[in-house]
């Protein structure tokens, strides 16, 4: 659901585009407006997508699909917004130095693919060795995006570090939740707990 509200949002946006530049000229990033007090624009230039050809935006929205899905199967509610949040202020505050004038929903679910690669690290399961290889090969990988300039390798690592912070608390403290509610605040009744079993 979180998913599909987040793209139906980008969707929306992405389609005054073709009524005039106006929506997204007020939503895109740009650092000379965030200077004379346009806050909102470090955060709504994840409601359009900025790509000019067809096929790059159809791509981006299905591989956001893909994670934000994967990422409401193993993340709370709580953690998925934030981590969402947290993507876009990262990626687009990036973005006004490294590229001025764009736009898109990508850098959120970039972090949101960090709180997963968070979650799979720290399983100890040997069938997901493969992909605890994979998210810990993303890692140098997103150092290097972000030293070329691009802005999706920054919204990753805080989303790494995001969700080994709550991974962490999770195990530390996991006698401390209930039904519905954590030590964090943002642990659910859906998610198991660190030795495996289920909430009561």
């Amino acid at each position: 659901m979180l998913t599909i509200i987040a793209l139906a949002a980008t969707l929306l946006g992405t389609i005054t585009r073709l009524f005039g530049p106006d929506v997204f000229d007020t939503l895109r990033r740009d650092p000379s407006q965030l200077g004379h007090g346009q806050l909102w624009r470090l955060l709504t230039p994840v409601l359009v997508q900025g790509d000019h050809s067809l096929m790059a935006i159809v791509s981006v929205f299905a591989l956001c699909a893909a994670i934000g899905v994967a990422g409401e199967w193993l993340l709370p509610r709580g953690e998925w917004l934030l981590l969402y949040v947290l993507g876009a202020l990262a990626g687009h505050g990036l973005g006004d130095a490294f590229q001025p004038h764009q736009s898109g929903t990508s850098v959120a679910f970039a972090a949101i693919l960090g709180g997963i690669g968070a979650r799979i690290l720290l399983d100890a399961d040997p069938r997901l060795k493969m992909w605890r290889i994979r998210f810990a090969v993303l890692v140098p990988l997103a150092v290097l995006d972000t030293a070329l300039r691009d802005i999706h390798g920054a919204p990753y690592l805080i989303g790494l570090l995001v969700g080994l912070w709550f991974e962490r608390q999770s195990r530390v403290r996991p006698e401390s939740a209930g039904r519905g509610l954590g030590a964090t605040g943002f642990r659910d009744s859906s998610r198991p707990r660190a030795d495996g079993s289920a909430w009561p």
